[in-house]
């Protein structure tokens, strides 16, 4: 019954924009896990053909899953956050459709990138509960609110972008019905769509686990990123890239972007160029980047994107 039951399953979901970017993620699980057994399941939605073909000449156990468009179209909505897109989704099918071939399954986001050997996941009891999971912040106040403001009966907000999943507590307790129930019904008051359906549903079944199994890339300041992982007492097993400013456009240059290259050239994607990040820029972005350019000394690019920021701002609300 359970192909992959000695193997460590992961799971990902992505659609034709991020397809590369998980390439990417299995290169960096797979050089950190040479003795391991893996087994990676990849579940796609609206992916070009020549696309699938570069996937599978990765030679690794990977399976491809193509997800009907029909299957996500009931997300469609005017709440929906730019930088995300339906494929987010996807992970509330996968439980189902692998019930008959896994027991536990670690399921990651597409921004994601291994830095060490993950077999400790076996060490994590998980047969008592729906899944295990990191917090979403380091500061507890930032945690309370979330809680506060989900209305949580529990003192704990996760991040959804790393779950261990148990397959048959999953699909026992009807999690994917009862997450679509909030957001299909509730989504204009979720910041966060399905991690915060997620958090509603799951708040008394969710294992808290130590944050190096799904280390944000923001809690580290700028100053400290490019020397991050000089102690090896420090090194998460996954580091996650969240926000819409991902490392791999071409504009973020730092430490991250350099790991992104690096796996990018042992992908069939190695000679893909980085892409802009200029076309996908929101209100807050220009924000952001002329509180860095301040602080890197570049006055003029400082002055030139706040602006910009502010001109956005005014025709907003005129």
């Amino acid at each position: 019954m359970n192909d992959g039951k000695d193997s460590i399953n992961i799971a990902f979901c992505s659609d034709r924009n991020y397809l590369k970017y998980v390439a990417m993620a299995i290169q960096s699980i797979y050089f950190n896990n040479l003795n391991n057994s893996l087994k990676f399941h990849v579940f796609l939605y609206d992916v070009l053909q020549e696309d699938i073909d570069k996937l599978k000449q990765m030679c690794l156990d990977i399976s491809i899953y193509s997800i009907p468009k029909e299957f996500l179209d009931k997300y469609d909505n005017e709440h929906a956050i730019k930088h995300l897109n339906r494929s987010m989704y996807i992970r509330l099918l996968v439980p189902r459709l692998l019930k008959e071939k896994v027991d536990k399954l670690i399921y990651l986001d597409a921004d994601i990138l291994c830095f060490k050997d993950i077999s400790a996941i076996n060490n994590i009891n998980i047969d008592n509960v729906i899944c295990a999971a990191s917090v979403d912040s380091l500061n507890k106040e930032n945690v309370h609110s979330n809680v506060k403001r989900l209305n949580l009966s529990t003192t704990n907000y996760f991040n959804s972008g790393f779950l261990y999943i148990n397959i048959k507590r999953w699909n026992d307790f009807h999690t994917e019905e009862k997450v679509n129930d909030i957001i299909l019904e509730h989504r204009e008051q979720l910041l966060y769509p399905d991690q915060d359906a997620l958090n509603i549903v799951l708040q008394n079944n969710v294992l808290i686990i130590e944050p190096n199994w799904n280390f944000l890339f923001t809690w580290v300041a700028d100053k400290n990123q490019n020397k991050f992982l000089e102690s090896e007492s420090v090194i998460p097993y996954f580091i996650h890239f969240t926000g819409a400013r991902k490392p791999w456009y071409l504009e973020h240059l730092g430490v991250a972007q350099d790991w992104y290259v690096f796996y990018k050239h042992f992908t069939p994607w190695r000679s893909c160029r980085l892409e802009s990040y200029k076309d996908k820029m929101r209100m807050t972005d220009y924000r952001i980047y002329a509180k860095r350019f301040l602080k890197q000394g570049h006055v003029f690019k400082a002055i030139k994107y706040t602006f910009l920021y502010v001109k956005l701002k005014v025709n907003k609300r005129s």
